[in-house]
């Protein structure tokens, strides 16, 4: 094995630039075949309900339960596709005492196809229509696939009275769903005030007086050939790291759920050698490079700079929905994941992952490597562009791009104004760790 070089890597441009070249190539033609995939995965409709559809479940069952007149016009404001969002809502809309349509024609027509469909077509039958009770695994698989929540609880309460005692199980349903409606609303307070905060955050930023100089940047020794070359193998790399870990995991199906933790683990191992090597420095002098200074204030700046990243996702998320239709929720396969992942040891190893690993190894690369080798040329604000862009678009989700970059730009500017990775360091874990905590809940 060679030896680390002990200064940082300049590559020959004689054989990096055409390698860059194909790189790039590679790049491009892998990024075609994953979104052509995506598009393929979005054509098919989702098996149980998304996230969308329990929300909505939430907010217009507790609507109603209070004797809220909005709860028709927020049926019409839910714009949901997926199969069995739209069986949770007829079941709700069948609940409410006043169905629009018989109930063998709104069953029909409320039926998703494929599988699971027959099962809710015997169940939704048998519990309006008089048909037969349905089998134990018809109504398993119809509580399953309509997410366990309020309109599953109250469809199979329809069958507990024909066969009594169902009054418990409505009572336990109501408690759950006014919980929930509760926890939603304290959540939509905070949101409202973290960004409240955030606006008077980005105000003071304007209009404070601007330090000179400004915190430096994190720096490299390495020339941008190199960086390019490193960014180009760790970007390829993730797929790579990906599909060892499907093949790793194949003979345990019970554990598709880890192919995420050991894939992500895989690929940030690679990317920090990389790193490492193309530097001529250990993981440890690299962290002391990107983290200097006192931790407390760099922690204290991150709660700043998380309430300005909601303040701006929530500027940016309703004007990018006008254009940007996604086909999918962009949470889907996360949340299908999450459901494969059940219990304790699971769950915490893909929150660990996902709100501690992801963020540590982006955040590494996007604001602490690729920001401050962009930002030698000079133009600090064309990196922050750069980097952000890149960030939004390495997720390969289209619809999604304005969101994550926004984020991405909040996150540039915490590094810029401390100097320091932690502070977008901890922006990013509190973002990925309260969705998959929200995901966790619901889906």
């Amino acid at each position: 094995m060679e030896p680390r070089p002990a200064t940082p890597w300049q590559p020959d441009r004689r054989w990096a630039d055409p390698l860059l070249v194909l790189l790039a190539l590679l790049a491009l033609l892998v990024v075609g075949s994953s979104l052509r995939l995506r598009r393929e995965a979005a054509r098919r409709p989702a098996a149980m309900a998304s996230l969308q559809g329990r929300l909505a479940e939430t907010a217009l069952g507790a609507s109603r339960l209070l004797g809220s007149g909005r709860a028709g016009a927020m049926k019409a404001e839910m714009p949901l596709k997926e199969p069995w969002d739209r069986a949770l809502l007829a079941v709700l809309e069948a609940e409410s005492g006043q169905p629009a349509k018989p109930a063998t024609d709104w069953i029909q027509a409320a039926t998703p196809t494929g599988p699971g469909g027959e099962s809710f077509r015997r169940v939704c039958l048998a519990a309006h229509a008089g048909g037969p009770l349905p089998s134990a695994a018809d109504r398993r698989d119809v509580q399953r696939r309509l997410g366990s929540g309020y309109a599953a609880d109250l469809l199979e309460a329809r069958l507990l009275d024909r066969e009594g005692g169902a009054e418990p199980l409505r009572a336990k349903a109501r408690a759950a769903l006014l919980a929930r409606m509760a926890a939603l609303s304290i959540l939509a307070l905070v949101g409202l005030a973290t960004a409240a905060g955030g606006l008077g955050f980005g105000i003071y930023l304007l209009s404070a007086p601007r330090p000179a100089p400004p915190p430096p940047l994190p720096a490299w020794g390495l020339s941008g050939r190199a960086a390019a070359l490193v960014v180009l193998v760790w970007f390829l790399g993730f797929f790579v790291a990906g599909q060892v870990a499907a093949a790793l995991l194949l003979p345990w199906p019970s554990l598709r759920w880890a192919a995420v933790p050991l894939g992500y683990g895989l690929h940030a191992a690679l990317g920090l050698a990389l790193i490492c090597r193309a530097e001529g420095a250990t993981p440890a002098d690299l962290w002391r490079r990107v983290a200097p200074g006192r931790a407390g204030r760099d922690l204290a700046w991150g709660g700043a700079f998380l309430c300005l990243a909601v303040a701006m996702v929530l500027v940016v998320a309703p004007l990018s929905s006008l254009v940007l239709r996604p086909e999918q929720s962009p949470q889907r396969d996360l949340q299908e994941l999450l459901r494969s992942a059940a219990g304790l040891g699971p769950g915490l190893v893909l929150f660990l992952t996902v709100a501690g690993l992801a963020p540590l190894f982006e955040e590494f690369l996007f604001r602490g490597f690729l920001l401050p080798v962009l930002a030698r040329t000079g133009r600090t604000t064309v990196a922050l562009i750069i980097t952000s862009l890149l960030f939004g678009a390495i997720h390969l989700q289209p619809a999604g791009l304005p969101v994550l970059a926004t984020l991405g730009l909040a996150m540039g500017l915490a590094l810029r104004h401390t100097g320091s990775l932690r502070t977008p360091l901890l922006v990013h874990a509190c973002w990925n760790g309260a969705l998959f905590l929200l995901m966790r809940t619901f889906a």
